[in-house]
């Protein structure tokens, strides 16, 4: 009965789906946002994923990789669908070419980054792509963050019927609400806010699930979905949250419908599963106030210049001096307003600002800082010690910089500095939340957080049946994944 529901649906919109070409395989990328390895093992465990839990104990791998500097999102996807993530810094930044702030849910912004970024290659072409922060070239289906505005109401009325089906489809729209009246009564204190925020997540979920069976029921060659509702919750509540595990749940649930359909279709589907990076239990610095950026302006000592906390959305003045402090998760990146065209060296800033590298590192919250050296040098300073990263890709390590012992993590971080270092779109000084019994310093207002190095936040995980798809760092794995698309 669905099955023709469906059938007489994509009849009514004039949805036309696309001829099997022998015995060519497609592939379907399910991202769950945000969850690490140990989250996803424990919600396992905790009985929060049965088909997961079922599909690892069959022909499925399970395992984890290494993503490295910046555990976000932007940077991740660029590296999925194009091949490169090179000067992606983080959630937020400022972009030097385009000379202009950009974070990752700006549309606009995001479009025109996206546009004149340099692609290896479009992993999508050919395909679909349901909430991505790219659109990853995909031709066929293209709900990406560049099109999902209200500037963007062209096209978005153009793809309305989509919407319209999953409202219309009676079975959908039951789904629906009973996932949010349980969500709320379960999990949730039953007020307005809290019930209109708890519907409008779950219906972003059901109808990535939907758009993603239409796909499927189109025989649609590449399909890319990335499911955003745990990430959300995992900021909110922290990743292991009782709240925050309950939309795995969902998601499970969203997950055995899709390799259901796959089962069911015209075309062959390889599909994978994976996380773009996990969340590390964090303390909010400035839950209740604005600290981090008192101990900047603190640390700085300089009444000429103004301190701003920002997240963009506004053309900086050059002129002016102004130092913006732009917070991703446990990550704040320093732009001074005079060189937001090319970025300044450690030598200008300790003769200009004297003793602010080290007035930054005397706050509790600030465990590192990272800053450029010279043309091709970097150095990266802790409270016990310092890493210096050289031209030639060598290092020097200093004291203990890191609180860790595994000496193998302690190499990947490094190395994930040494591309990390060479953005030009980093600050003039990136500065790291300090570490505190394995939680991390936050500045944005979460109980779990990303963009950093340290923690679960860089060991998400992927689960596949192909052994061809492998690799323990990101790129490698990506690499992989690429060819057999």
């Amino acid at each position: 009965m669905r099955k023709i529901l469906f059938k007489l649906s994509l009849l009514l919109f004039g949805l036309s789906s696309k001829k099997v070409i022998g015995k060519e395989k497609g592939t379907i990328i399910v991202l769950i946002d945000g969850l690490s390895i140990d989250a996803l093992n424990y919600a396992i465990k905790k009985k929060y994923c049965p088909t997961l839990k079922k599909l690892s104990n069959g022909k499925y791998k399970l395992s984890n990789y290494y993503c490295g500097l910046p555990a976000s999102t932007t940077a991740t996807e660029a590296l999925l669908f194009y091949g490169n993530n090179y000067n992606i810094p983080g959630f937020t930044w400022y972009d030097r070419q385009l000379q202009k702030f950009v974070r990752g849910n700006r549309s606009l912004e995001l479009t025109e980054f996206e546009d004149a970024y340099v692609k290896k290659r479009n992993l999508l072409e050919n395909g679909s792509v349901v909430m991505g922060v790219y659109s990853g070239g995909a031709t066929e289906l293209n709900m990406s963050g560049r099109n999902l505005a209200f500037s963007r109401s062209l096209y978005l009325l153009k793809t309305a019927h989509y919407f319209l089906m999953a409202l219309l489809y009676p079975v959908q729209l039951m789904r629906t609400l009973y996932l949010t009246l349980k969500t709320i009564i379960l999990y949730r204190r039953a007020n307005r806010q809290s019930a209109e925020e708890t519907f409008a997540r779950i219906v972003l979920g059901q109808f990535s699930c939907f758009l993603t069976e239409i796909e499927i029921m189109r025989n649609t060659k590449r399909i890319f979905v990335d499911f955003l509702l745990y990430d959300e919750y995992a900021h909110e509540h922290g990743p292991i949250h009782p709240t925050t595990l309950s939309t795995l749940r969902l998601i499970d649930r969203y997950i055995k419908r899709i390799v259901h359909y796959t089962k069911n279709a015209q075309r062959s589907y390889n599909v994978i599963f994976l996380s773009d990076h996990g969340q590390t239990e964090c303390i909010p610095y400035d839950l209740h106030s604005e600290q981090s950026t008192v101990d900047i302006k603190k640390a700085l000592n300089n009444e000429s210049y103004t301190v701003l906390k920002t997240f963009g959305g506004f053309i900086p003045n050059m002129q002016s001096k102004e130092l913006y402090v732009v917070p991703a998760g446990s990550t704040l990146q320093l732009y001074f307003s005079t060189y937001l065209k090319d970025s300044v060296n450690e030598e200008k800033i300790r003769c200009v600002f004297p003793g602010f590298i080290e007035g930054i590192l005397t706050s509790e919250a600030f465990g590192w800082v990272l800053v450029r050296t010279s043309p091709a040098s970097y150095i990266l300073y802790g409270k016990k010690g310092s890493v210096v990263l050289n031209a030639n890709n060598s290092y020097e390590i200093k004291g203990t910089p890191f609180p860790i012992t595994d000496h193998k993590e302690i190499e990947r971080i490094i190395h994930s500095f040494q591309y990390y270092a060479t953005f030009p779109n980093n600050g003039d000084l990136v500065v790291f939340g300090n570490v505190k019994d394995k939680m991390v310093y936050a500045f944005e207002k979460n109980k779990g957080n990303h963009g950093g190095f340290y923690g679960p936040m860089t060991h998400p995980f992927i689960m596949t049946d192909n052994p061809k798809i492998a690799g323990d760092s990101m790129a490698t794995l990506f690499d992989t994944i690429a060819i057999q698309v």
